[in-house]
């Protein structure tokens, strides 16, 4: 009878062992995920295989340092364990969040459980955060870009503070610029300083100040944003020259401050001014700004163009050569333009039609008409009467973005400004197209002696001189074909 109780009782334990398999025993602490959401289903019968599926993960570029996953299996209810960057599976589930996140390229992988059973293919997903750029503004030997943050990043040249960081060291690669990570709606930089608009409405500028440029009522150079005098709302864009300064009110009026020499303030005098003052005839009326060298340019709503400041190559475009203290028509421009820009000695418009006119200076062919001949008109550029969506002058030489998201640029080019792999000059009086970027750039800016665009990523090519750092990528060599500036998305 005890041989026969013995022998029961170990038929039991063996019945409950072999039941006991079919448990999981991976980690019993495994967390479950959501077992009856319908939102599993049943995407195969055999319940011997278990597969995952990721439902939501983020974008495959962010700026954002959170992310957000949801995924499945076949065969709920499921447990499910996580990995992030390799750094070893822990137990999780659906939906996972992700916190703190560094810049740079990232990979989440999911794998699901059930009785024992493992998905041997866990479900992968990789991303990239990054910075992302909504505008490029490039200076004198420095450059800033707007982030979509709302947040501001400058590089390059930082003598005189013009990258608003709290020193005056150059930096080849972006800096946050102080009190700005987040607010700005606009930024532009001059020769060696930087302004922005704040979504408030106000200006707050930084770097050089001998003239007034910062406008705050002093000539003492900030390392640091200051507040322009006046300016604490009601501006809808900015616009830095040489060493003045000029902004766009939502009235549609302009306000300039800085050198007067040549009168680029358009106040009627030739005296500088430490803050804002109006700007004679243009209290309305007013669509875009862009201050030059020595000169500043407007559109107006009508479609034309007014200039003041100096004239000494023909740059404010009415046919003659005398510097004005007042905004003066350009001649032949009295409607049809839907934008300007003023480079030191030349100015660009682009017309209704996508065609694009320059005047001014033309030693180095800046112009795009085929001569080195200076003109005191507008003349048109060769090859570019239409299918053009935005233009840019700089020093010596100009870039236009076409309709089809490429660049082309010409002028001078002894620091590869042109960045179509030479250092020419012989040819550049016409249009070339910069290498690699002939699709996906949504805006570009010249500066002194570099180029900067804008991708329909939210990354930032720049090429030409990089002696200050202006380029952004990490070292100071100039480079005749565009350059990712680092910490910016792809």
């Amino acid at each position: 009878m005890k041989q026969s109780k013995v022998f029961l009782f170990g038929i039991i334990v063996a019945i409950l062992v072999l039941a006991g398999c079919g448990q999981n025993q991976d980690n019993p602490g495994d967390e479950v995920g959501f077992g009856n959401d319908e939102d599993f289903g049943v995407i195969s019968s055999e319940l011997s295989t278990v597969n995952t599926k990721i439902t939501l993960k983020p974008p495959l570029v962010t700026d954002s340092s959170i992310a957000g996953f949801k995924f499945k299996c076949n065969v709920a209810p499921c447990s499910f364990k996580c990995n992030l960057d390799g750094a070893g599976w822990k137990k999780c589930k659906s939906p996972k969040t992700y916190t703190g996140l560094s810049e740079g390229a990232h990979t989440f992988k999911v794998k699901a459980g059930k009785n024992g059973i493992w998905d041997k293919s866990p479900a992968s997903y990789s991303w990239s955060i990054y910075e992302l750029a909504s505008s490029v503004s490039a200076g004198g030997f420095h450059t800033c870009a707007l982030l979509t943050s709302g947040g501001v990043k400058c590089w390059g040249e930082n003598d005189y503070g013009q990258l608003g960081n709290g020193n005056n060291t150059n930096s080849n690669v972006p800096v946050d610029v102080s009190g700005l990570s987040s607010g700005v709606s606009a930024i532009s930089e001059g020769l060696i300083h930087t302004c922005a608009v704040l979504t408030s409405g106000g200006v707050k500028c930084w770097g050089y100040n001998y003239f007034g440029e910062l406008g705050n009522g002093s000539n003492n150079d900030s390392n640091v944003p200051v507040d322009v005098s006046g300016l604490s709302s009601g501006v809808s864009a900015i616009s830095a020259g040489q060493v003045h300064t000029c902004a766009l009110l939502t009235s549609g009026g302009v306000k300039c401050w800085g050198d007067n020499y040549y009168g680029e303030l358009g106040n009627g005098t030739n005296t500088d001014s430490y803050v804002p003052v109006d700007v004679l005839g243009l209290s309305s009326g007013v669509s875009a700004i862009s201050a030059g060298g020595n000169h500043t340019c407007v559109l107006l709503t009508s479609g034309g163009v007014k200039c003041w400041g100096d004239n000494y190559d023909g740059e404010l475009g009415n046919g003659n050569n005398t510097n004005s203290n007042v905004p003066v028509n350009v001649s032949g421009l009295s409607s049809g333009v839907s934008a300007i820009s003023a480079g030191s000695l030349h100015t660009c418009a682009l017309t209704s039609s996508g065609g694009v006119k320059c005047w001014g200076r033309n030693y180095y062919g800046q112009l795009g008409n085929g001569n080195t001949a200076d003109s005191n008109v507008p003349v048109d550029v060769s090859g570019l009467s239409s299918g053009v969506s935005a233009i840019s002058a700089g020093s010596l030489h100009t870039c236009a973005l076409t309709s089809s998201g490429g660049v082309k640029c010409w002028g001078f080019n002894g620091t590869g400004q042109l960045g179509n792999g030479t250092w020419s000059n012989s040819s550049n009086v016409l249009p070339v197209d910069v290498s690699g970027l002939s699709s996906g750039v949504s805006a570009i800016d010249a500066g002194n002696g570099h180029t900067c665009a804008l991708l329909t990523s939210g990354g930032v090519k720049c090429w030409g001189d990089n002696y200050h750092g202006e380029l952004g990528n990490g070292n100071n060599t100039d480079s005749n074909v565009p350059v990712d500036v680092l910490g910016f998305g792809p």
